[in-house]
Protein backbone atom coordinates (compact mmCIF):
# COMPACT_ATOMS: atom_id res chain seq x y z
CA UNK A 1 0.00 0.00 0.00
CA UNK A 2 1.34 3.78 -0.74
CA UNK A 3 2.75 5.37 1.76
CA UNK A 4 0.02 7.99 1.26
CA UNK A 5 -2.76 5.95 2.15
CA UNK A 6 -1.25 4.06 5.01
CA UNK A 7 -1.23 8.02 6.48
CA UNK A 8 -4.40 8.74 5.35
CA UNK A 9 -5.69 5.58 7.05
CA UNK A 10 -3.60 6.09 10.47
CA UNK A 11 -4.82 9.75 10.55
CA UNK A 12 -8.64 8.83 10.37
CA UNK A 13 -8.37 6.27 12.93
CA UNK A 14 -7.05 8.90 15.47
CA UNK A 15 -11.12 10.22 15.54
CA UNK A 16 -12.33 6.89 16.97
CA UNK A 17 -9.38 5.78 18.72
CA UNK A 18 -6.81 7.52 21.29
CA UNK A 19 -3.53 6.34 20.76
CA UNK A 20 -0.13 6.23 23.90
CA UNK A 21 1.77 9.35 23.23
CA UNK A 22 5.01 9.20 21.44
CA UNK A 23 8.03 8.21 23.74
CA UNK A 24 11.61 10.70 23.65
CA UNK A 25 11.68 13.76 24.58
CA UNK A 26 9.98 16.57 23.03
CA UNK A 27 10.30 20.31 23.20
CA UNK A 28 8.53 22.45 25.85
CA UNK A 29 7.22 25.50 25.49
CA UNK A 30 7.07 28.42 27.98
CA UNK A 31 3.65 29.12 29.58
CA UNK A 32 0.83 31.22 28.80
CA UNK A 33 0.98 34.70 28.95
CA UNK A 34 -1.41 35.83 31.93
CA UNK A 35 -3.52 37.81 29.41
CA UNK A 36 -3.23 37.26 25.56
CA UNK A 37 -4.19 41.01 24.25
CA UNK A 38 -2.32 43.69 22.34
CA UNK A 39 -3.14 46.23 25.61
CA UNK A 40 -1.13 43.71 27.75
CA UNK A 41 1.58 43.14 25.36
CA UNK A 42 1.95 47.74 25.17
CA UNK A 43 1.80 47.72 28.51
CA UNK A 44 4.74 45.22 29.81
CA UNK A 45 6.88 47.08 26.79
CA UNK A 46 7.88 49.72 29.23
CA UNK A 47 9.38 47.06 31.74
CA UNK A 48 11.32 45.06 28.68
CA UNK A 49 12.70 48.51 27.51
CA UNK A 50 13.91 49.53 30.51
CA UNK A 51 15.48 45.75 30.93
CA UNK A 52 16.97 46.09 27.80
CA UNK A 53 17.82 49.78 28.11
CA UNK A 54 21.27 50.57 25.78
CA UNK A 55 21.24 46.37 24.54
CA UNK A 56 20.87 46.20 20.82
CA UNK A 57 22.11 42.78 20.48
CA UNK A 58 19.92 40.90 18.01
CA UNK A 59 20.09 37.33 15.71
CA UNK A 60 18.56 36.48 12.52
CA UNK A 61 16.27 33.55 12.92
CA UNK A 62 15.04 33.43 9.66
CA UNK A 63 13.15 34.94 6.49
CA UNK A 64 9.49 35.47 5.65
CA UNK A 65 8.57 33.06 3.32
CA UNK A 66 4.64 33.81 2.80
CA UNK A 67 2.26 36.58 3.15
CA UNK A 68 -1.78 36.08 3.05
CA UNK A 69 -4.81 37.80 3.57
CA UNK A 70 -8.55 36.21 3.97
CA UNK A 71 -10.53 39.02 2.98
CA UNK A 72 -13.83 37.19 4.02
CA UNK A 73 -13.47 35.20 7.61
CA UNK A 74 -13.18 31.40 6.57
CA UNK A 75 -13.20 31.61 3.21
CA UNK A 76 -9.78 31.27 1.07
CA UNK A 77 -6.61 32.78 1.27
CA UNK A 78 -4.91 35.26 -0.73
CA UNK A 79 -1.43 35.26 -1.36
CA UNK A 80 0.17 38.93 -1.17
CA UNK A 81 3.38 40.10 -3.10
CA UNK A 82 3.71 42.70 -0.54
CA UNK A 83 1.80 44.23 2.29
CA UNK A 84 2.57 47.44 4.07
CA UNK A 85 1.18 47.34 7.92
CA UNK A 86 1.18 50.74 10.92
CA UNK A 87 1.14 50.01 14.52
CA UNK A 88 -1.90 48.74 16.28
CA UNK A 89 -3.82 47.46 13.53
CA UNK A 90 -3.12 43.61 11.67
CA UNK A 91 -2.44 43.14 7.90
CA UNK A 92 -4.78 45.54 5.74
CA UNK A 93 -8.47 44.01 4.38
CA UNK A 94 -7.61 40.86 6.83
CA UNK A 95 -11.01 39.47 7.53
CA UNK A 96 -12.93 42.38 7.33
CA UNK A 97 -15.96 40.05 5.56
CA UNK A 98 -17.85 37.34 7.41
CA UNK A 99 -20.60 35.42 7.31
CA UNK A 100 -22.38 35.69 9.99
CA UNK A 101 -25.40 34.03 11.72
CA UNK A 102 -28.77 36.03 10.35
CA UNK A 103 -29.84 36.62 14.47
CA UNK A 104 -26.63 38.70 15.25
CA UNK A 105 -26.00 42.47 14.95
CA UNK A 106 -22.17 42.71 14.42
CA UNK A 107 -22.80 46.38 13.28
CA UNK A 108 -21.68 47.41 16.91
CA UNK A 109 -18.60 47.53 18.67
CA UNK A 110 -15.75 44.92 18.12
CA UNK A 111 -16.63 42.96 21.88
CA UNK A 112 -19.73 41.99 19.99
CA UNK A 113 -17.39 39.67 17.87
CA UNK A 114 -17.80 35.98 19.00
CA UNK A 115 -16.69 33.17 16.93
CA UNK A 116 -20.16 31.47 17.51
CA UNK A 117 -22.16 34.43 15.47
CA UNK A 118 -19.99 32.92 12.69
CA UNK A 119 -20.33 30.13 9.80
CA UNK A 120 -17.05 29.21 10.21
CA UNK A 121 -15.00 26.00 9.36
CA UNK A 122 -15.21 24.18 12.40
CA UNK A 123 -18.83 23.50 11.93
CA UNK A 124 -19.36 23.87 8.23
CA UNK A 125 -15.89 22.38 6.51
CA UNK A 126 -17.81 22.13 3.01
CA UNK A 127 -17.27 25.49 2.82
CA UNK A 128 -13.45 24.81 1.85
CA UNK A 129 -14.41 23.14 -1.45
CA UNK A 130 -15.58 26.31 -2.63
CA UNK A 131 -12.28 28.91 -3.78
CA UNK A 132 -12.60 31.96 -3.84
CA UNK A 133 -10.91 35.39 -4.65
CA UNK A 134 -11.80 38.78 -3.40
CA UNK A 135 -10.62 42.45 -4.01
CA UNK A 136 -11.62 44.36 -0.50
CA UNK A 137 -11.31 47.69 -2.16
CA UNK A 138 -13.91 46.98 -4.86
CA UNK A 139 -16.51 44.09 -3.43
CA UNK A 140 -15.66 42.15 -6.69
CA UNK A 141 -15.97 38.95 -5.58
CA UNK A 142 -15.76 35.68 -7.41
CA UNK A 143 -16.79 32.31 -6.28
CA UNK A 144 -15.43 29.01 -8.11
CA UNK A 145 -16.18 25.09 -7.43
CA UNK A 146 -13.83 22.38 -8.97
CA UNK A 147 -11.99 25.33 -10.86
CA UNK A 148 -15.50 26.34 -12.34
CA UNK A 149 -16.46 29.85 -11.64
CA UNK A 150 -20.32 29.66 -10.31
CA UNK A 151 -20.37 33.48 -8.81
CA UNK A 152 -19.01 36.86 -9.56
CA UNK A 153 -20.74 40.09 -8.13
CA UNK A 154 -20.02 43.03 -6.08
CA UNK A 155 -20.25 42.45 -2.78
CA UNK A 156 -20.24 46.18 -1.34
CA UNK A 157 -23.85 46.59 -3.37
CA UNK A 158 -27.06 45.70 -2.35
CA UNK A 159 -27.38 43.28 -4.90
CA UNK A 160 -24.32 41.84 -4.93
CA UNK A 161 -24.52 41.22 -0.88
CA UNK A 162 -27.78 39.14 -1.72
CA UNK A 163 -26.40 37.02 -4.44
CA UNK A 164 -23.64 36.62 -1.88
CA UNK A 165 -26.26 35.42 0.92
CA UNK A 166 -28.11 32.89 -1.50
CA UNK A 167 -25.14 31.63 -2.77
CA UNK A 168 -24.23 30.42 0.81
CA UNK A 169 -27.11 29.77 1.87
CA UNK A 170 -27.28 27.21 -1.27
CA UNK A 171 -23.90 25.80 -0.08
CA UNK A 172 -24.90 25.59 3.75
CA UNK A 173 -28.27 23.98 2.44
CA UNK A 174 -29.91 26.39 4.74
CA UNK A 175 -33.25 28.24 4.42
CA UNK A 176 -34.18 31.56 3.38
CA UNK A 177 -34.90 32.60 7.01
CA UNK A 178 -31.38 31.04 7.96
CA UNK A 179 -29.13 32.42 5.21
CA UNK A 180 -25.80 33.38 5.95
CA UNK A 181 -25.56 37.89 6.37
CA UNK A 182 -22.42 39.12 4.98
CA UNK A 183 -21.12 41.94 7.64
CA UNK A 184 -18.34 43.97 6.79
CA UNK A 185 -15.84 46.31 9.09
CA UNK A 186 -16.57 49.22 7.21
CA UNK A 187 -12.99 50.60 8.99
CA UNK A 188 -9.49 49.45 8.53
CA UNK A 189 -8.96 49.59 12.95
CA UNK A 190 -11.08 46.31 13.23
CA UNK A 191 -12.18 43.68 11.85
CA UNK A 192 -14.01 40.14 12.22
CA UNK A 193 -10.60 38.71 13.47
CA UNK A 194 -10.11 36.35 16.78
CA UNK A 195 -7.32 38.64 18.11
CA UNK A 196 -6.55 41.82 16.42
CA UNK A 197 -3.06 41.06 15.16
CA UNK A 198 -0.77 39.62 12.66
CA UNK A 199 -0.70 35.95 13.05
CA UNK A 200 2.44 34.47 12.54
CA UNK A 201 3.35 30.43 11.74
CA UNK A 202 6.87 28.57 11.91
CA UNK A 203 7.35 26.71 8.62
CA UNK A 204 9.71 24.54 10.95
CA UNK A 205 7.23 23.76 13.40
CA UNK A 206 5.07 22.46 10.17
CA UNK A 207 8.03 20.45 9.11
CA UNK A 208 8.16 18.77 12.85
CA UNK A 209 4.76 18.32 13.20
CA UNK A 210 4.20 16.20 9.73
CA UNK A 211 7.68 14.09 10.19
CA UNK A 212 5.80 12.58 13.85
CA UNK A 213 2.25 12.51 12.03
CA UNK A 214 3.71 10.72 9.21
CA UNK A 215 1.63 12.81 6.69
CA UNK A 216 2.29 16.34 5.18
CA UNK A 217 0.15 18.70 6.25
CA UNK A 218 -0.91 22.01 4.40
CA UNK A 219 0.71 25.01 6.25
CA UNK A 220 -2.60 26.81 5.17
CA UNK A 221 -4.54 25.11 7.02
CA UNK A 222 -3.22 27.20 10.39
CA UNK A 223 -4.92 30.69 8.17
CA UNK A 224 -1.57 32.57 9.10
CA UNK A 225 -0.81 35.88 7.85
CA UNK A 226 3.35 35.53 8.06
CA UNK A 227 4.70 32.08 7.37
CA UNK A 228 8.26 32.39 8.79
CA UNK A 229 10.81 29.89 7.50
CA UNK A 230 13.75 28.87 10.12
CA UNK A 231 15.86 25.81 10.94
CA UNK A 232 13.99 25.28 14.47
CA UNK A 233 10.61 24.39 14.84
CA UNK A 234 8.66 25.92 18.01
CA UNK A 235 11.39 28.31 19.24
CA UNK A 236 8.15 30.77 18.28
CA UNK A 237 6.88 30.40 21.93
CA UNK A 238 10.51 31.56 22.82
CA UNK A 239 9.76 35.27 20.95
CA UNK A 240 6.48 36.03 23.38
CA UNK A 241 6.90 39.20 24.77
CA UNK A 242 10.25 40.28 22.70
CA UNK A 243 10.42 42.13 20.01
CA UNK A 244 11.03 40.81 16.06
CA UNK A 245 12.59 43.26 13.28
CA UNK A 246 11.50 42.14 9.57
CA UNK A 247 13.84 43.83 6.77
CA UNK A 248 15.32 46.67 7.95
CA UNK A 249 12.27 48.59 9.26
CA UNK A 250 8.76 46.63 10.81
CA UNK A 251 8.71 45.80 14.35
CA UNK A 252 6.39 42.87 15.54
CA UNK A 253 5.96 42.09 18.90
CA UNK A 254 4.75 38.52 19.32
CA UNK A 255 2.29 38.20 22.28
CA UNK A 256 0.53 34.99 22.74
CA UNK A 257 0.29 31.58 21.58
CA UNK A 258 -2.50 30.67 19.01
CA UNK A 259 -4.81 27.93 20.56
CA UNK A 260 -5.91 25.18 17.82
CA UNK A 261 -9.73 24.22 16.75
CA UNK A 262 -11.21 21.50 14.16
CA UNK A 263 -11.01 24.22 11.37
CA UNK A 264 -7.66 22.87 11.27
CA UNK A 265 -8.91 18.95 10.44
CA UNK A 266 -10.11 20.50 7.19
CA UNK A 267 -8.66 19.66 3.52
CA UNK A 268 -8.89 22.76 1.99
CA UNK A 269 -9.03 20.72 -1.65
CA UNK A 270 -11.21 17.93 -0.56
CA UNK A 271 -12.95 19.98 2.34
CA UNK A 272 -13.36 16.75 4.70
CA UNK A 273 -11.86 17.02 7.78
CA UNK A 274 -8.96 14.15 7.28
CA UNK A 275 -5.97 14.92 9.80
CA UNK A 276 -6.82 15.50 13.58
CA UNK A 277 -4.46 18.73 13.79
CA UNK A 278 -5.04 19.75 17.71
CA UNK A 279 -5.45 16.33 18.67
CA UNK A 280 -1.86 15.06 17.25
CA UNK A 281 -0.36 18.00 18.44
CA UNK A 282 -1.67 17.50 21.99
CA UNK A 283 -0.16 13.79 21.89
CA UNK A 284 3.26 15.24 20.46
CA UNK A 285 3.97 17.92 22.51
CA UNK A 286 1.25 17.99 25.30
CA UNK A 287 -0.36 21.13 24.30
CA UNK A 288 -2.73 22.68 21.30
CA UNK A 289 -1.63 25.71 20.27
CA UNK A 290 0.62 26.14 17.28
CA UNK A 291 1.58 29.97 15.99
CA UNK A 292 1.29 33.07 17.75
CA UNK A 293 -0.27 36.09 17.59
CA UNK A 294 1.92 39.61 17.22
CA UNK A 295 1.38 43.53 17.59
CA UNK A 296 2.53 45.77 14.49
CA UNK A 297 4.92 47.85 16.39
CA UNK A 298 6.41 49.91 13.92
CA UNK A 299 5.21 50.17 10.41
CA UNK A 300 6.73 49.70 7.04
CA UNK A 301 6.49 47.17 3.88
CA UNK A 302 6.93 43.39 4.26
CA UNK A 303 7.61 40.84 1.77
CA UNK A 304 8.54 37.50 0.65
CA UNK A 305 12.89 37.16 1.16
CA UNK A 306 13.17 39.19 3.87
CA UNK A 307 15.37 38.51 7.02
CA UNK A 308 14.09 38.08 10.40
CA UNK A 309 15.99 39.24 13.36
CA UNK A 310 15.00 39.11 17.33
CA UNK A 311 15.75 40.65 20.06
CA UNK A 312 14.85 41.97 23.21
CA UNK A 313 13.49 38.81 24.79
CA UNK A 314 12.12 39.83 28.71
CA UNK A 315 13.76 36.47 30.12
CA UNK A 316 17.48 37.89 27.96
CA UNK A 317 17.32 35.20 26.10
CA UNK A 318 18.28 35.27 22.74
CA UNK A 319 17.96 32.50 20.12
CA UNK A 320 20.93 30.83 18.76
Amino acid sequence: MPRQNKCSLACSSLFKTPRPLRSGPTRQAPALTSRADVQTYAGCQGAIASHWQGDTRSVNIGKVSSLHIYPVKTLSAQRLDSVCVSPKHGFPFDRIFALAHPDRDFRREPSERLISGFHVLTHNSRLAGVRTHCDPETGHFEAYVQEHLVLCCDILSESGRSQFEKFFAAVLDLPDDKAPKLVHAQCHNYSYLDSSSCHIVNLASVRDLSERAGVEIDPLRFRANLYIDTDDPWVEFEWIGGELTIGDDVGVGPFKRAARCAATEVNRVSAVKDIPIPRLIKRFYGHTDFGIYAAITKGGRIQPGMPVALSAHPEGIIHR
